[in-house]
């Protein structure tokens, strides 16, 4: 038997949902392979953020096999401007892996999704929910917070297990992604972190933190962010005009993405030998102009970036490759693009 609780929350959804473009339309059904590109993409990322991004990657990449066959560059380039750049490469090798191994059909079991890379338990259950209607529970903050707002469950050791044994029973066998992508769109629309519209919930006379009046105990503070310090060089060679880049390491922070030369916050292993070479050209250089600082926000601190602007007629460099900007600007990431906004176009 349904809950009523249930019957109030797809009845809302149905009227009140966000339109999205991975999201079915009518009686359709979800797309496997779509659900699973849109849950990588929002993997720290918000939903705003990705809609663009994810419509142009559908359209360059339709379905597992053209993004299985297309290369790493083409993937990362594409993927420009999402940030946490291991996404695109995981999605890549998981494209090849489905391929293969699965004659490019999205697996449905969570056994074999959190085999593929990138793949973590709360994707594995979206996919599961959303794309094949199987009874998972994916747990993203909007969840958590309607949740334990519903029930007026307090943040201890056994949270996670409470919040489980209160939804499960909830869960409609006919709609269980609908029921899923209700509760999220209840959580990004309504039951905000501040500020709630309780007014507007339809769950709001079977909410025991509203009916209570403790709705603000579960509102979780933000994490202060570290600032880092860096500096950034645009070399531009005389005799083509083109600039100096190189490419970042496979894994960590802006992995594998074409960067102008930059050191004092990647913190990476690459970073002290790419420090010493940079330190090296602008010795041999010696026209160095400091132009601006820029400020830019990562998922966990935020960074204070001096941008300096070298021209060079000949350099000789065991790193790097010079690159024209046109053709650059579009493998590059996000910070990269606000460098070279302040610099080339100006």
């Amino acid at each position: 038997m349904v809950s009523n609780l249930t019957i109030k929350l797809l009845e809302w959804y149905d009227k009140e949902k966000r339109i999205l473009p991975w999201r079915k339309k009518g009686k359709k059904k979800n797309i496997p392979y779509n659900v699973w590109i849109s849950e990588v993409m929002l993997q720290q990322t918000t939903v705003n953020s990705v809609i663009d991004k994810y419509k142009r990657f559908i359209f360059k990449f339709p379905n597992v096999k053209i993004l299985a066959e297309a290369s790493l560059e083409e993937v990362l380039e594409e993927w420009a401007g999402l940030g946490y750049y291991s996404r695109a490469r995981n999605l890549h090798a998981s494209a090849r892996l489905i391929e293969s191994k699965y004659n490019g059909i999205i697996p449905s079991e969570k056994e074999q999704l959190i085999n593929l890379p990138g793949v973590g338990e709360y994707t594995a259950e979206a996919i599961r929910a959303i794309a094949y209607n199987k009874c998972s529970l994916p747990i993203d903050v909007n969840v958590e917070r309607v949740i334990t707002r519903l029930f007026k469950i307090y943040n201890d050791k056994n949270f996670k297990e409470k919040i489980k044994k209160n939804t499960f029973p909830l869960i409609p066998n006919d709609r269980v992604g609908d029921f899923m992508e209700a509760l999220m769109d209840l959580g990004s629309l309504v039951c905000k972190r501040i500020n709630p519209r309780c007014n507007k919930c339809p769950l709001k006379l079977n909410c025991k933190g509203h009916l209570d009046g403790a709705i603000e105990v579960f509102i979780k503070k933000n994490k202060v962010k570290d600032t880092r310090k860096g500096k950034c060089y645009v070399i531009r060679r005389l005799v083509d005009n083109k600039l100096l880049f190189f490419r970042n390491p496979p894994r960590g922070l802006l992995g594998g993405m074409l960067l102008f030369p930059t050191y004092g916050w990647l913190k990476n292993s690459h970073e002290d030998y790419l420090k010493k070479n940079i330190l090296k050209c602008i010795k041999k250089l010696n026209n160095k102009e400091y132009k601006k600082t820029i400020f830019h926000e990562f998922s966990h601190f935020k960074l204070e970036l001096k941008i300096y602007y070298l021209e060079a007629n000949s350099l000789q460099l065991s790193y790097g490759e010079w690159i024209s900007a046109d053709r650059a600007r579009r493998q590059l990431p996000t910070l990269m693009k606000k460098v070279a906004d302040e610099i080339i176009d100006n």
